[in-house]
Order: structure tokens, then sequence, then C-alpha cells
């Protein structure tokens, strides 16, 4: 029997005797998906897990079943079956049929616009399948280029996850990892929370037209919120202006499903069939597809910065201290990798996305290091290197940073034995014993005194230890922030006032003495956090550089053990 993801054993446990789980085949801001056997059928199924953050919501997982039940009652060609929903043992899940392919996203980001006849082939699948959902009463309400797979042997297009849209309106966006994504296909009605219908699930369909024909979005930004509100108050621009190439009868066509008004759309998808096959029976017989488009120098493409985002909502939903940097050979911007790129993003923009949707900078600044986007500062194999730069940037109105984050990294394997010298170094620099726990070759420190936030993890692989050292001082600034400004504020401000009106007799100086009141007291806060801050990061900064001696200092002894032992023996 083959051994299942590390993740997924909990999982297949529960489903022993079921399904064998065989390995993982996608993810996204709404679950997991594995490549599965059916042991009763003996088949090739599919089954997509809800993430756990989202399982314990009881409104939620009820929902996510639900839905999966009702796309259960769907039974078309272009339909990805739903064989099952269930809940085993705390695991909220569904069985589907399984799809030797892969999805409309992933051929376009590695191939580019697809030909006029290819693309044509596909939107008749889809809206053959969306047209019979429709008929029963479903409308899909999340159709978009991930949700549309293409089988590899036939090139049929199947549409799966009907429903799944509605547990992303009830689930919090950094808990889903999904920052940009499913927004660029939204219609206006359903941006503004209007009823929908099947013409909203046709405005989708015309999105997926216009990227599968161009490789870009009609509405592009870094930021969802930009895009939300472009659908709603900007008219998409026209399909031949990024992809000149495309034959204007097909172009008017995908034009008309994005209308803002749904009036003016197509208003069933018999009718967007019949306008397509209209089109394709005057195609001229040159089939060319759009060139790539280009992200530019410097930048990623929209694939490579949801992968960012999604990883950077995974860091900051952790609850225990945070892992080092997993490191991943840098990937520099390169002509082949700009070719590739459907939608280009400055490394700026991808974390400007990430912080408007409430992701902490420096969640965002570790993926890309770890995917190889961005270049680990001062890293060196000739020594331990500290570095700060995965910090998030100085906050002017906090007068320092929010957290405070060093990194180690020292060529060689620490002994497992050494670890409590490391131990010793934290406890003595911080004065505080601490929770202390092993896994593996790896060890965990976190504060216990509930004035600090300190989290220190060493981690000894490949060849290398690394340590890593945070302290969140969210807490504190709050702290002091809510203290000097609320007690400060509050019990200086009433005599200011009344010296205002009393003394003065003018009671249009209120607000200037109150303005003034606020103002003072968020300087000193500003003042005293900036101090603090400060201290706090020399003191990690310095036991940082300790620890990393102690690391090399056994490292050291290692490399000599065995010349001691053979002197030994000889004796």
């Amino acid at each position: 029997m083959t051994t299942p993801p590390l993740e997924a054993q909990a999982l297949a446990g529960a489903l022993q005797g079921q399904y064998e789980i065989l390995r993982e085949v996608g993810r996204g801001g709404m679950g997991i998906v594995y490549l599965a056997r059916d042991l009763k059928l003996d088949r090739s199924i599919a089954i997509k897990t809800l993430p756990a953050q989202l399982a314990s919501d009881e409104v939620i997982r009820a929902r996510f079943l639900r839905e999966a039940r009702t796309a259960a009652g769907l039974s078309h060609p272009n339909i990805v079956p739903v064989h099952r929903a269930d809940e085993i043992d705390g695991h909220v899940f569904f069985v589907m049929g399984y799809v030797d392919g892969a999805p409309l996203s992933q051929l376009v980001r590695e191939g580019g616009p697809l030909s006029p006849r290819t693309a044509i082939a596909i939107l008749h699948d889809v809206a053959q399948a969306l047209g019979y959902a429709h008929a029963t009463g479903v409308v899909h309400r999340d159709i978009k280029a991930e949700n549309i797979l293409i089988e590899r042997d036939t090139g049929r297009a199947l549409v799966t996850d009907f429903g799944i849209a509605r547990l992303a309106e009830a689930a919090p966006l950094t808990a889903t990892g999904t920052v940009l994504g499913t927004v660029h296909y939204m219609s206006p009605e359903q941006v503004a929370g209007d009823e929908v219908d099947r013409r909203s699930d046709i405005y989708s369909l015309g999105i997926v037209a216009f990227y599968a024909l161009s490789g870009r979005f009609p509405f592009e930004s870094p930021t969802a919120s930009a895009v939300l509100v472009a659908h709603v108050t900007r008219q998409a621009p026209s399909l031949a202006s990024v992809a000149p190439t495309v034959p204007q009868t097909l172009v008017r066509l995908v034009d008309r499903c994005l209308a803002k008004d749904p009036v003016s759309r197509f208003q069933s998808c018999v009718e967007f069939i019949e306008e397509l096959e209209r089109v394709e029976s005057r195609l001229p017989t040159d089939d060319v597809a759009a060139p790539r488009p280009d992200a530019g120098p410097g930048s990623i493409s929209s694939a490579e910065a949801e992968e960012v985002w999604r990883r950077a909502a995974e860091l900051q939903n952790l609850t225990g201290p945070m892992p080092p940097i997993r490191h991943a050979e840098q990937r520099p911007p390169t002509p082949s990798r700009n070719e590739a790129a459907t939608a280009g993003y400055q490394l700026g923009q991808v974390r400007d996305a990430a912080r408007e949707a409430g992701i902490g900078t420096e969640f965002v600044d570790r993926a890309l290091v770890e995917r190889g986007l961005a270049a680990a500062d001062g890293e060196s194999a000739g020594g331990p290197v500290i570095r700060d730069g995965i910090m998030p940037p100085h906050n002017p109105w906090l007068g320092g940073r929010s957290t405070i984050a060093f990194e180690a990294i020292i060529p060689g394997e620490m002994p497992e034995r050494d670890f409590d010298l490391l131990i010793d170094i934290i406890r003595r620099a911080l004065n505080d014993p601490g929770n202390v726990s092993g896994v593996g070759r790896s060890l965990t420190w976190t504060s216990t005194e509930r004035a600090r936030k300190v989290a220190v993890a060493v981690l000894v692989r490949d060849g290398r230890t690394t340590i890593h050292v945070s302290e969140r001082l969210k807490e504190l600034a709050g702290g002091l922030f809510g203290g000097i400004m609320g007690g400060g504020g509050g019990g200086t401000l009433g005599p200011l006032i009344g010296v205002s009106i009393e003394a003065l007799g003018n009671p249009w100086l209120i607000p200037v003495f109150a303005s003034m009141t606020i103002g003072a007291t968020y300087g000193i806060a500003r003042t005293i956090f900036r101090r603090m801050s400060r201290s706090r990061r020399a003191v990690l900064e310095e036991m940082t550089q300790r620890l990393s001696e102690q690391v090399r200092e056994s490292v050291a002894r290692r490399t000599v053990a065995p010349h001691r032992g053979d002197r030994k023996l000889l004796r």
C-alpha cells in the first residue's frame, strides 16, 4: 500500500478500508485535493478536503456539505461528478471523479494564450455544462480557469467546484490564503452583493475567454479591492485592445459577455452557444494564438504571486513559533520566465496586496525567499550570517517595527546533545525559563512571560544549522498606545476643555486643545515604543550572535570528534 503524504495520514486513517490516498494533486483557498483509489470499486477518484481552520467553523462546514451534495445531483459529461460528501472524525470532504489532465489556468500559464479554435472548443464544453446546471436551478458562482479541467487524452473540458463560491463568501480572506484569483472573475452584481443568476456565470465565462485568448485579465491590479471596484465602475476593455490578432467576430462575443448590465449580455448559455457556433463557422483558416504578454523586468507572474500569498497566509495562521525559512535557490528574472508570465506584479505590489488582505509583510518576504523569488540578504557559506531583512518595514505610525526577527545560517550540523547549551544562552539573555520542545533535529523555545512574545527555532538540516529568533510587538504597541492615549488623553482632555471655556471664554478652542492633547499623548507613546523596540532588538540581535557562535563551536567539536576517538582506540 502506498504511504500517503504526511499531512494526509490522519485523513487516510479515517478513510481506511474505503479509500487509499496516493498523492496530492492540487490545493487552493478552499481545500486540498488528493488523488486516491476507491478500494471497493477499484477506480481512481479525487478527494477534496475542507481546510482545518474552515472545518472548525460549524456554519462553513455545514454549507460545504450542503453545496457538495447539491453538486452531487448534477450529471453531465462536462461536469466533474461528485460521488460523496461526508464528515468523519473531524475531516470534512467530498469524493469526486478524477480527471487526468490540468486546469485551464495551468495550460495558459505554461503554454500561453490559446488559439481561437482551441478556446472555442473549451468554451463550448463549459457553456454546455453551465446550461445544464442553470436548467436545474443551480448557478455556479465561481467560474474561473482554475475550476475548468482539461482532460489529457480527449481535450474535453469539465467544470468542478459547483457552489464552493458560497463558502468563500463566508470564509475570512486570510484564512483561505486567497488574495487574488476569484476576484478577477466576479460579476458586477456579485461584487455588489446583489442577487445573481445565470447571467453572472456568463460574465465569468467571458472573463475566462478573455484570459484564455490573451493571457491577461480585463482588470489587473495587485490589490483585490481595486479589481472589485473596477468590475462595478469601469467598462471592461475590449479583447482586441490586448489581443489584436483574435478575429473580430470572437472579440465581439467576448465583449458582449463582459457588459456591465446583465440585460446586455447573453441571456442564457443556449444563446451563447448558438453565437459561438456561428463565430466558429466564420473563423479564418489560420488558427494563430495571440503572443504571450510580457510581465516586464523584475516581475513575478500572477501564479507565482498567488503561491506567495497562499504560503504567507499559512505562515501567519501558525499558532506556534515561526519555523526557519525553507530556502530555495533564487530564481532571478530571466527572459524565459518573463515570456511565460501571464500577468506581472512587482514585489512591492505583491506586498501591498497582502497588506490589504491583512497579511503581514514579514510573512510575504519569507514566502518569497522560500520560493527563490527574492534574495536571502547576506547569505554566505563562510560562517554565521545574521540578517534582519525578514522583518516588516518600519512603521512610521508606531515609530518602529511591529515584529523583530533575526535569522542565522551556520554551515555544518550542530549535534543535538548541545541543544542544552543554546537553551542556557536564551534563558540567560531573556531571564526567562521559557517552554522548550524538540522534535527530531529541531528545537523550539517560547517565552513564558506575558509581557514578551519571543520565539526561537533551531533547525538542523542539509548540512547547515538555521536559527530563527522573533518577537512580536503588537501587544506591546497596543498596551502603550491604548494606555497612554486612552488614560493620559482622557485624563487631561477634560481639564483643558474646561480651561478653554472658563478661562478663555472661547468654546471654538475646544477642538484645538483636543488636537493638541491627542498629538502630545500620541507622541509620548510613539517615543516610548521606539525606545523599547530598539532595546529589545539589541538584546535579540546579541542573543542571536551568541547562539550562532555556540553552534559554530559545537560544529567544530563534532568535526574533530572522530580523530579523538581514533586516538583512544590506538591506546
